[in-house]
């Protein structure tokens, strides 16, 4: 099966922008899937559901500015919470830093569905009209769930964030959460408005403002912030809690003597799985853990 590699990817993207960006003046995107050149790996892809099929699933998107795929998705075993992607790399995670070395998001371009979902949820928010469509989708989100905020991607701009803040207080029947390296957006975002009360921000790590004491200080007192999420190496991929919690355990205790190395003196253990890390809820969310670093391990 052709292989569209990376860069083919990178150039496709700004390709697809670069002329999108162009029509959004009026907003209407006809005609604009007729100016972009694509890969070989598009073009000669013949696999049912592969790159050429969803190629002209997104195509469809371009031609009309209606969403072709899902913009909310219902997660897995490992994430079993509503989601929401869109695409990362330097020019859409403003604050993002030596992260751009092991960022798992890129892995999810190896799956056509996942590559063009990003892009299309990347052009939504980049119009009315697109907002109009995340706003009646996020509507349409059942009550008193859990719900991550980039899974994939992060705030890029100001305008984003208050577009994401704005929507989460009209359902303050969802707990929203989410790690981000837009770390000075949320300073500029708390000078200028009010965060809503159900969002929990994790420090991520990686992004260019870590060792920035000033803002690490002043972002750690917004009323929003939960804590470090931390991304340590570990010299051994993490068992599966699940399977074998002797194994897990034993591992978790070497990551803890890890991170004492950074000079984190405690931390939680995240064991890879959203759903069932603790008996009541998951950290990430839970005010309890507050404050309280949380590490995992980069293998």
């Amino acid at each position: 099966m052709p292989h569209v590699t990376r860069s083919d990817q990178d150039k496709l993207i700004s390709s697809i922008l670069g002329h999108v960006n162009k029509s959004l003046e009026t907003e209407y995107f006809y005609n604009v899937s007729k100016y972009i050149e694509l890969p070989n790996g598009i073009e000669e892809s013949t696999a049912k559901n592969g790159w050429r099929d969803n190629w002209i699933k997104f195509e469809k998107f371009l031609d009309t500015g209606i969403p072709q795929y899902t913009i909310f998705t219902k997660g897995n075993g490992k994430l079993p919470f509503f989601s929401f992607s869109s695409l990362p790399g330097k020019n859409f995670c403003p604050g993002a830093g030596p992260c751009l070395e092991f960022c798992y998001s890129f892995k999810a371009w190896r799956y056509p569905a996942a590559f063009f979902r990003q892009i299309q949820n990347t052009i939504l928010l980049m119009s009315d009209t697109g907002r109009k469509y995340l706003r009646e989708e996020f509507n349409k989100l059942k009550p008193d769930h859990d719900f991550r905020l980039y899974v994939d991607g992060d705030f890029d701009s100001l305008e984003t964030m208050k577009f994401w803040m704005d929507l989460l207080k009209t359902r303050p029947d969802i707990r929203a959460y989410g790690y981000s390296k837009s770390w000075k957006l949320f300073i500029e975002y708390d000078q200028l408005y009010t965060f809503p009360d159900n969002y929990q921000l994790n420090l991520s790590s990686g992004s260019i403002y870590q060792n920035n004491k000033t803002i690490l200080d002043q972002i750690s007192k917004l009323p929003v912030y939960r804590g470090e999420f931390i991304a340590l190496p570990s010299n051994e991929k993490m068992p599966n809690i699940l399977e074998d919690r002797p194994s897990f355990t034993a591992w978790a205790k070497e990551l803890r003597q890890r991170a004492k190395l950074y000079g984190i003196k405690k931390a939680f253990v995240c064991p890879g799985k959203c759903g069932n890390c603790t008996p009541s809820g998951h950290a990430c969310g839970s005010k309890r853990f507050k404050n309280v670093p949380i590490i995992i391990g980069i293998h």
